[in-house]
């Protein structure tokens, strides 16, 4: 019985950690600002303004500098502060620069929201 606890031991001393990582950058940009702040009441109607003005996705709010998210947010700092916190859990920031990404085209939206 004491040699079958003892390799229960071995076993999981040698299991990896759950990584802590973010999950991969172009998964993140492609995330729909709603949903990302589904969590955060007090973020969920900023979400929709953003959305009602074209930043639908992470990485079109990625682009906008913070005097510009002020000015959405009907100068509440704490709003803007609450998304660069959220946003900062996943590993980004605000003016992060995103080479190469577009956002999704209007078709694939849609069936996203079906």
């Amino acid at each position: 019985m004491a040699s079958f606890a003892a390799d229960r031991d071995d076993e999981a001393g040698t299991t990896p950690p759950r990584s802590l990582a973010p999950p991969p950058r172009d998964s993140l940009l492609d995330r729909d600002v709603v949903s990302l702040c589904a969590r955060q009441r007090h973020l969920l109607e900023f979400a929709f303004r953003l959305a009602d003005h074209g930043h639908t996705h992470v990485g079109n709010v990625l682009a906008l500098s913070r005097y510009t998210l002020l000015d959405l947010a009907d100068g509440e700092a704490e709003l803007v502060a609450g998304l660069e916190r959220l946003l900062g859990h996943l590993g980004l920031e605000l003016g992060q620069p995103v080479p190469g990404w577009s956002s999704p085209r209007p078709d694939v939206i849609d069936v996203q929201l079906d």
